[in-house]
Order: structure tokens, then sequence, then C-alpha cells
């Protein structure tokens, strides 16, 4: 039986869901600034690469999802990973207020509502779901590390063949976020062997390497994603399927568990958050556009008086 990745101290589960939370503002401003690097990329429904690795805010965005990386890796190490992805859905809410203060437009009444209900399920759901205290049941085979990597490969490669438009963004926003949800569980396991038998023993195994290229996958689906189409439908996608994959995920791979005794007050709280993230995903800008549509067509008629 293997040790248990975290500590069960209170301190040390609080300071993971703080540095979760720090990693999801910074992988909410690298996706708004990856985002409009990438529309302003795109011809014809097309990325261009070379035009978008020539954008400043692209650069900067990736600065600011590899450090949010670095924070999540940390918070892994603290915290169990069914407690560290549901807090990255915090990204949609700091992700919304970001996009608010850079297109200078007050969020939507329904946008705050949802980013309202995401919030406070997620908060309910931390409290009540910690993850079971004990150990991790079982260590992952090479075969299970392999097909989980497969798996996301093969999710992000056909989304990508969806062309621009919202089932485009969307296709690839979720394959995204489930490359991303396995690639944490990935990355728990790579923190454990470095915890039991340092660098080399950690480097030896083949959840480390698993999780490099479950993170390469996910960077492109997510890219892909974002030259497909609003922001409002790929960064809900990823950001709902993120956690939804981590947890049973983490459940296959490590035996991590949650408290069943609290299930009905978490799954009922994860249903609000769920809720809030789709309501959030139909509201994002669509109104938006269709307000500045209107406006063209009613200020001739002053003229035409």
């Amino acid at each position: 039986m293997l040790a248990a990745p975290h500590g069960d101290s209170g301190a040390g589960y609080g300071l993971g869901t703080a540095v979760a939370v720090l990693s999801a503002v910074l992988f909410a401003l690298g996706a708004v600034l990856q985002h409009e690097a990438a529309e302003s990329s795109t011809v014809g429904g097309t990325l261009r690469m070379r035009t978008l690795l020539r954008r400043p805010r692209w650069i900067v965005g990736q600065l600011a999802t590899a450090s949010g990386t670095g924070m999540q890796v940390f918070a892994l190490g603290l915290a169990p990973v069914a407690v560290v992805q549901p807090v990255l859905a915090v990204a949609l809410v700091v992700a919304l207020a970001i996009r608010a203060v850079r297109n200078r437009q007050a969020p939507l009444r329904l946008e705050l509502i949802g980013a309202a209900l995401t919030t406070g399920g997620l908060a309910v759901f931390l409290v009540a779901a910690k993850p079971a205290s004990g150990v991790h049941t079982h260590e992952p085979s090479t075969l299970a590390v392999i097909s989980a990597v497969g798996v996301s490969v093969v999710l992000v490669a056909v989304a990508t063949l969806f062309k621009r438009g919202a089932h485009g963004a969307l296709a690839c926003g979720s394959a995204a976020g489930i490359a991303a949800g396995i690639g944490a569980v990935l990355i728990s396991v790579g923190l454990t062997s470095l915890r039991e038998g340092g660098w080399v023993h950690a480097l030896a195994g083949i959840a480390v390497w698993g999780a490099l290229v479950v993170a390469i996958v996910a960077q492109v689906g997510g890219q892909q994603a974002y030259a497909r189409g609003s922001l409002a439908w790929s960064l809900p996608a990823l950001i709902l399927l993120d956690p939804v994959a981590a947890i049973p995920a983490a459940h296959l791979l490590l035996g991590e568990r949650l408290e069943h005794g609290h299930a009905a007050v978490w799954l009922p709280a994860a249903a609000v958050a769920a809720i809030g993230v789709v309501m959030l995903a139909r509201t994002g800008e669509q109104p938006r556009d269709d307000a500045a549509a209107e406006q063209p067509t009613d200020k001739p008629h002053p003229r035409a008086a």
C-alpha cells in the first residue's frame, strides 16, 4: 500500500487550496491573452502558428500559463487531485473579470449569477468532499499510464477535425480539459515517485514522461479551442471537464476517493457549480454581440428623419 502523497494536516490542505487558487488566477490570465492572440492569428478558420508565435500577448499568456502549471504542481504536492482540480474552476470567474476589464464592458447579470453559482458550489464541494483520509490503494501500471496518455492524444486529435465555430471551440475545449485532468493525475503520480525514491526514481518512471506528453497535448487542444470560437464556449468546457476527468482518473489510477458519507452535500454542490459553468458558457459574449449588431441599425433612423 502506498504512502499518502499529501499531509493529512489541515494546514497542508488549506495551503494546497490557496496555491491552487493562485494557479487558477494565472491560468485565467493566460487563457484570456492566448485567446486574443489566437483570434487575431486565425485566417480562414486556420490557426497560423508563425503569426501566433510573434504575438507578444501570446508570449505573456504562455508565461502566465507556465507559472500557473508550476503552482498547480506545487498544490498537487500539498492537496489531493480531487481538491486541486475543482479549485482551478475559479479561473473561469477570474477570466470573466479580466475580459470585462480589457473590453471595458461590465459583466452581464446572468454572467454574475453563473459566477456566483460556480464559486458557491465549489466552496461547498471543497468543504464536504474532502478526500477520505487514508492512502493511495495502488500504483498505476505502465499499461494504465500509456492508456491514459493515448486517450488524451486521441481526444484532442479528433476534436481538431472540427472547423471554426461554437462546436469546434466546444470540442477542442472539452478535449483539452479532459487531457488537463488526466495530466494532473499523472503529475501526482510523479510527485509520489519523487518523494519515495528521489529524482532518479521519478524520472525512471513512465508517469512523469506521460504527464509531459499530456501537458503538451492539452496545450495544443487549448490553442485550437481559442482559435475556433469565443472564449465563452472554449474556456467553460475546458475548466468544467478538467476536474470531471481528474476525479475518476485519480480513482482509477491511484485509488483516491471522496467522502462517501457527505455525498448528499457535495453531489448537489458539484451540480450547482456545473450549472454555473454552463450558464457562463451560454451567456458569455453572444448578448453583447447581438447588442453591437443592433446599434448600427438604430443609428440611421434619426438621420432618415
